[in-house]
């Protein structure tokens, strides 16, 4: 590798001459010549794994410098085949262990396996940040307790795909000696029972100082949970929807609590209020999407809140998006409240307002909805692009909107024409919501670029079937960074391929990046033969209420291995007899030679 390097002291002093024949004198240098505060500097910014990939054994000083104390490793050790799991820990982990400051795992049994096999009393005394995805709490207790060995570990984020003892995990978490920073979610939970209020110093962490969690859903036990942490700055704090709430005993009002950000509040303003009179004397930031529709009722309560309770708010993030708001003649109060959000007050303040109009869909009906929401917050709410979003529909309406959305956008191919006027710049994940086999693919994929980067997304879900078969794979040839695919197979009409079909469609697309496919509804093991064909990078592939087919699908994936040698885990549902059944056949046909089965609550993950 060579870098030029130009002598700024010599083009500064030569004489002039014609600017045709003007030139600096240039000198090559090579990388391995760069100084080790430079190089350190260069592989702070890669992944520990491929700096040792890339520069191992490239010269000896380079080689001494990687596996000095003077490197520090960053390791991501995402989800990943069992011989580059042994590979990447007899190679890099164990030799290499206290050179680990930052350390990232993914998959429940994944982790369970890299804590039995690698963590022990005085491994990774040099951790500073870990981050377990996919832990499960219940069956790793151990995991949870071992994290108390590490002398430095400041940071955490834990994902739970389920748990039962929600407050098992903060009080380990509030036994860490030296952890400032926290981050624990989790997509299921059973709790019922509150928090109980902490009572002696000994509970609490007098180190942490950001937390951010998904749950508890109830008020009672956010009031406790902060009684645990004296020392807090920063709250974030998913979701509030249980109206729960006891008369608060013995609660220290936290004095350090400057920010907090409140993702989901679904309980009325009333309550809100309530909250932030115990909670917000020192607040100076605050951040709140809320969907009770008295959020909106009298615009000056909020003025009066912030002036009795937040006196020294600075920055005020609010994002509505519920049910659209009338006056009693049944009329819109768009433009009422925009006239209410633009008083003195908050344009001092400099707290700018806007609103756009969507759908919001409940079990029982579809009705108009708005988003109210601060002009400098960057929103994340879930839109459906359809005709609610016309230009036309209110004359009030934030003509910008769009530029704020994202990650994730769900769209129907009916609505996308050359007269679409709306760009989404910020979305990475699409949902294509609607049967597209009738519409002109070529047209529609122009039309598409011109309101999505193509570029930039890499999770898409689609409806799947025979008839939607060739245009899909004309759209995943334009969308090429894909990484996630879910496939929503429609009950109402089978997929079957016929050998043509497979042919045609695996001679269309052989250069898609998508490592994890998803797929529900009906399956056949034509389909099978073919989604393997179509996706040769593919890794890990899901398959949902497939038990009835799951032996003959799990044999043609394993049988035909050579057309996609990257895949490493297939995940379903299925119990101890469906474990019993794959081991059988496995062993009986020898289609693999080193595997486990692990049972994730209500799924099977084969790994190989």
């Amino acid at each position: 590798m060579n870098i030029l390097r130009v002598n700024s002291n010599h083009c500064l002093n030569a004489p002039k001459r014609n600017p045709k024949t003007v030139f600096c004198h240039r000198l090559a240098t090579h990388f391995e010549d760069l100084s080790n505060e430079l190089l350190l500097d260069i592989f702070d910014f890669l992944d520990g794994y491929h700096v040792f990939e890339a520069f191992s054994n490239l010269n000896n000083r380079i080689q001494h410098l990687i596996t000095s104390s003077y490197f520090s490793l960053k390791l991501n050790i995402s989800f990943m085949s069992k011989s580059n799991f042994n590979r990447r820990s007899n190679n890099i982990i164990r030799p290499y262990m206290n050179q680990i400051i930052s350390l990232q795992l993914s998959e429940s049994f994944f982790i369970k396996n890299f804590f039995t096999s690698l963590f022990s009393d005085t491994s990774f005394n040099r951790l500073e940040s870990l981050v377990l995805n996919d832990l499960n709490v219940d069956d790793d207790v151990s995991i949870l307790n071992s994290l108390a060995q590490l002398p430095r570990l400041f940071s955490l984020k834990i994902f739970c795909y389920e748990c039962n003892e929600l407050f098992f995990i903060f009080q380990s978490i509030f036994r860490l000696p030296v952890l400032q920073y926290a981050k624990i979610l989790y997509s299921n939970w059973t709790t019922t029972v509150p928090f109980p209020l902490a009572t002696s110093d000994n509970q609490r962490s007098m180190t942490l100082e950001y937390l951010t969690v998904d749950s508890p859903h109830h008020l009672t036990s956010i009031y406790n949970l902060l009684s645990y942490t004296p020392r807090l700055r920063r709250l974030s704090v998913e979701s509030i929807f249980d109206t729960r709430c006891k008369p608060l005993k013995q609660f220290i009002q936290p004095r350090n609590l400057t920010s907090i950000s409140l993702c989901y509040w679904d309980l009325s303003f009333d309550k809100f209020a309530s909250f932030i009179a115990i909670v917000g004397s020192e607040l100076e930031f605050l951040r709140i999407s809320i969907k009770h529709p008295t959020a909106l009722s009298n615009v000056y309560q909020w003025q009066q809140l912030i002036l009795r309770h937040m006196p020294r708010l600075r920055t005020f993030l609010f994002d509505y998006h519920g049910p659209l708001t009338k006056d009693a003649h049944g009329n819109s109060r768009c433009r009422t409240l925009l006239d209410e959000f633009a008083s003195p007050f908050w344009i001092e303040r400099q707290w700018f307002f806007a609103h756009s109009h969507c759908d919001c869909f409940s079990q029982e009906e579809e009705k108009e909805c708005v988003s109210f929401y601060s002009t400098q917050m960057r929103r994340r709410e879930f839109c459906l692009s359809d005709e609610s979003l016309d230009n036309n529909i209110c004359l009030y309406q934030d003509p910008v909107f769009y530029l704020s959305f994202g990650p994730r956008i769900g769209i129907k191919s009916q609505n996308i024409d050359a007269n679409f006027s709306f760009q989404f710049p910020y979305v990475t994940e699409l949902e294509i919501t609607d049967n597209y086999y009738r519409i002109n693919m070529g047209s529609f994929i122009d039309n598409l670029s011109h309101i999505f980067i193509l570029t930039n997304i890499t999770y898409l879900k689609i409806p799947l079937n025979n008839q939607l078969l060739h245009n899909f794979v004309k759209l995943l040839n334009r969308i090429p960074n894909i990484q996630k695919l879910v496939l929503d197979v429609r009950s109402s009409s089978k997929m079957e391929v016929s050998s043509d079909q497979q042919t045609n469609t695996v001679d269309l697309v052989c250069n898609n990046n998508v490592r994890d496919v998803q797929i529900t509804g009906e399956l056949t093991l034509a389909t099978i033969r073919l989604i393997n064909k179509l996706f040769p990078r593919m890794e890990c592939l899901r398959f949902l209420n497939r038990e009835n087919a799951l032996i003959p699908f799990v044999r043609i994936l394993l049988s035909n291995r050579t057309n996609n040698n990257h895949l490493f885990s297939l995940v379903f549902n299925g119990d101890d007899a469906m474990i019993k059944q794959l081991k059988t056949m496995i062993d009986n046909e020898k289609l693999l030679d080193n595997y486990n089965i692990e049972d994730r609550q209500d799924e099977l993950c084969l790994w190989w």
